[in-house]
């Protein structure tokens, strides 16, 4: 596997397949930038190290990097995550490889969000890498795509794909009980960011007089703004699978206020997932698929970030009637063990795996 990015979700993700491949009986390989997992199990890691640059100059260098050791790994399929990868993904496919195209993201759709893209700009990068996506994607062996709409996509492209799902692994989480000591408070886990509601998540919370916990990684601009806010918000950084279980667990209600931008619109968000497995109630803004989820699986309330009254009637009758936050949280406990575990998303990528490598080789 192949990744030249090291954010921690994409990291996360990466960990989870090479896991559940190992598992299966493949010889596993992950061709990552840093950090190395502390317990990578039978999976070997080769680490890219890159000295600090400019932006544009890094995926050139960590793409060639990251060929070069997947070239040396003798692998029998190699499955790369990110996009700028693309064209060193072709060069070894034209060596021979079975390639995968793994998107986790759609593309297109994120570079209209790229704040460091100029905005005159975005509409022409998002159609060129469309172009390159669509010409790519019927090159490579095969595509796995993490939510339906980029499925459907790819599929028009011409492409072979698998849906494999950013689900959850329940093992990773602290079983709920109706009698699970919670304390009252929000907790949002993930990417801390404008445009995934840092605004709207504090300013609602302080209204109510409910502490916020916030984990994950964090921009420069959102650091400052958030440190000068004297509201009732811990920061806890980037935590471990461990810290995010355990966090959870103490928790009574997940927030996932993510704004309308493209890229969201049709998403998974893992995290509502996360929440879900731990036995959280869930307050989600009304995106399409984010709305599909709660509400189908009875686990919290759908809001609209334009209704501020709503937002904040929602986090007050759950942080008042804890009991019934713990009922909440139990329906969306049920829903990610029937229909949202990895156990059945993992099951999709060793399919995938089985057509074009045996177990015991190199994956």
């Amino acid at each position: 596997m192949l990744s030249s990015v090291h954010s921690a979700n994409d990291i996360r993700i990466v960990e989870k397949e090479a896991r559940s491949l190992s598992e299966a009986g493949h010889d596993v390989t992950v061709v990552a930038r840093p950090p190395r997992p502390s317990d990578p199990g039978r999976i070997a890691f080769k680490l890219i190290e890159i000295p600090p640059m400019a932006r544009w100059k890094r995926p050139w260098v960590a793409g060639r990097a990251a060929i070069a050791l997947a070239h040396a790994a003798t692998a029998d399929v190699v499955q790369f995550h990110d996009p700028e990868l693309i064209p060193f993904a072709l060069r070894l496919k034209r060596r021979g490889c079975k390639v995968i195209y793994d998107v986790h993201e759609d593309v297109p759709l994120d570079i209209h969000s790229k704040r460091w893209i100029w905005p005159w700009m975005r509409p022409a990068v998002a159609r060129a890498m469309e172009l390159v996506e669509r010409n790519a994607a019927r090159h490579f062996d095969a595509i796995v795509a993490a939510t339906p709409a980029m499925a459907d996509r790819f599929r028009a492209y011409g492409a072979d794909v698998t849906l494999v799902r950013n689900t959850v692994r329940l093992d990773e989480f602290i079983a709920p009980t109706a009698t699970t000591a919670r304390r009252r408070q929000a907790v949002y886990v993930g990417r801390t960011s404008f445009d995934r509601g840092l605004v709207e998540m504090v300013e609602a919370c302080a209204a109510v007089r409910l502490p916020l916990v916030l984990a994950g990684s964090i921009g420069r601009e959102e650091q400052a703004w958030l440190e000068k806010t004297s509201t009732d918000v811990s920061y806890r950084g980037t935590l471990g699978r461990g810290e995010i279980a355990t966090l959870l667990n103490e928790s009574l209600i997940g927030l996932n206020l993510l704004l309308p931008e493209p890229n969201y619109l049709l998403s998974l968000p893992t995290k509502l997932f996360e929440y879900m497995a731990a036995g959280l109630p869930v307050i989600s803004s009304d995106l399409p698929k984010s709305k599909e989820i709660v509400e189908a699986a009875g686990c919290g309330f759908v809001v609209s970030l334009d209704d501020r009254a709503a937002l904040l009637d929602s986090l007050s009758r759950l942080a008042d009637d804890p009991r019934r936050a713990i009922a909440l949280g139990l329906a969306g406990r049920a829903a990610v063990t029937r229909n949202y575990n990895w156990q059945h998303d993992a099951a999709e990528l060793n399919r995938l795996y089985r057509r074009f490598a045996a177990p015991g080789g190199v994956a």
